[in-house]
């Protein structure tokens, strides 16, 4: 499966009225998605954002009438909306789709999230030479998702959640790589629920108890 597409938001990214195959080809490529189905949800999508953008009532409204939680529809589009205009491409919607559905296991969603996040970070922060190379999240990084995931979060709340998430550096190098990233969540129902996945640990301890 593809990663999160940049969301620049130009007339290139716009959906287009009609799919040609070529469209239809990549997005199966990216996401795994049935052709038949991708153009379900790309008529979904154009009758709910003639526009071709869809903003966040439209999204919540959607996810309404497919198999993902609405409770975690902000979280998402949040971190599929790169660039924090308010709307999002049927590529970016797609992608959603594709691996927040009920059906994507939650260790597949939450190592995009870490890779979105540490992309956005980067970015954002403009981090130096050595930390940009780093192949992991820093508590600067982690800080800077969860402000982005919840704009009115207190001070408090980032200082214990960072501490959470950084006690999960095994080596002490000041950095999480993907997969402690991932274990941290997968064991912290708090994490879990910041992140709009705390229905992944009840999924994660029935599939434990019946093994």
């Amino acid at each position: 499966m593809g990663t999160f597409c940049s969301s620049s938001k130009t007339t290139e990214t716009l959906s287009p009225i009609k799919l040609s195959q070529k469209q239809l080809t990549e997005l199966n490529d990216l996401t795994n998605i049935p052709e038949n189905e991708i153009l379900i949800y790309h008529h979904q999508f154009r009758t709910l954002s003639p526009n071709g953008r869809m903003t966040q009532i439209q999204f919540d409204n959607q996810l309404k009438t497919l198999d993902v939680p609405t409770d975690r529809s902000k979280a998402i589009f949040r971190m599929i909306d790169r660039d924090n205009s308010g709307h999002i491409s049927f590529q970016e919607y797609l992608h959603s789709i594709a691996l927040f559905s009920q059906q994507s296991q939650p260790e597949q969603q939450l190592g995009t999230v870490f890779d979105t996040y540490q992309a956005l970070s980067r970015q954002s922060l403009k981090p130096s030479l050595n930390d940009s190379q780093i192949q992991g999240m820093t508590r600067n990084d982690i800080e800077h998702m969860l402000k982005r995931m919840h704009p009115d979060i207190s001070s408090e709340e980032i200082d214990e959640l960072c501490n959470r998430y950084m006690n999960s550096d095994q080596n002490k190098n000041g950095y999480i790589s993907k997969q402690e990233f991932i274990s941290a969540c997968m064991k912290n129902a708090k994490l879990m629920e910041q992140l709009g996945h705390e229905d992944a640990v009840t999924k994660a301890n029935i599939n434990e108890n019946n093994s």
